[in-house]
């Protein structure tokens, strides 16, 4: 897994549940860009995508990201929060470009 220490790898100017998500959305496809999951019978997608996206619409650029992240079967029977159940995607050190403000 990709071990990080929340005092020190997390940059400290992110300071919103947004920014968070996005700091992990690049994390996650910069370390994992070939991964495949299985989704379904017969259906395959990357494990990690993340990317800006213009949309005309509004005139405006957006972050879109998509993970798929196995769970452990024990969430079903566990007392922990259910992002702690969350399993290994891999095991890259993060860079530490992703650790700097």
């Amino acid at each position: 897994m990709t071990t990080i220490n929340i005092a020190t790898d997390i940059p400290s100017q992110i300071n919103t549940l947004e920014q968070l998500n996005a700091w992990t959305a690049y994390a996650l496809f910069a370390l994992n860009p070939t991964v495949t999951v299985i989704e379904g019978v017969g259906y395959t997608e990357r494990a990690a995508q993340c990317n800006k996206f213009w949309v005309a619409a509004d005139a405006k650029s957006r972050l879109i990201s998509r993970t798929s992240l196995e769970v452990s079967a024990d969430e079903l029977s566990g007392s922990a929060k259910p992002w702690m159940y969350v399993q290994t995607l891999s095991n890259t050190a993060l860079p530490t470009s992703f650790k700097q403000n």
